[in-house]
């Protein structure tokens, strides 16, 4: 008796413990052409390079229509072409015709209203700007 009681205890901590994980932490992204299933994780520090000039690029409004606007474009440093990035980076402000070096980090958020998480990206240092 003593074990089941145990065992219940156990059982409780265990599924309390997953009540909190409910989140949709995937999202899909096309990678090669092809749509594919990706979990958004909190990444503490990487590094990128953000373009001397912003790209057209097509965001989503509130209503979910696509919008014509102007995205930051961005690389990882040892990448050799550019991405646009849909959103911003909070914390840090763009000055055009400067080439950036950046430490950021990426912070899994979720929207309350979706119940989607959507990856943060967060300024930590401006490691280098240069004139072009």
């Amino acid at each position: 008796m003593k074990k089941l009681a145990i065992a219940t205890l156990m059982t409780t901590f265990v599924l309390s413990g997953c009540s909190t994980m409910g989140m949709n932490d995937e999202r899909t992204m096309v990678v090669e052409g092809e749509p594919v299933n990706v979990k958004v994780v909190n990444i503490p520090s990487f590094k990128i390079e953000i373009a001397p000039l912003k790209a057209v690029c097509e965001l989503p409004t509130a209503s979910g229509t696509m919008v014509e606007s102007e995205c930051l474009q961005y690389r990882q440093t040892y990448q050799k072409n550019y991405t646009p990035l849909n959103g911003d980076i909070q914390g840090f402000t763009y000055e055009p015709n400067y080439r950036y070096v950046l430490d950021v980090r990426q912070e899994a958020v979720m929207n309350e209203a979706t119940k989607v998480v959507k990856p943060v990206w967060i300024l930590n240092e401006v490691i280098s700007k240069t004139a072009e």
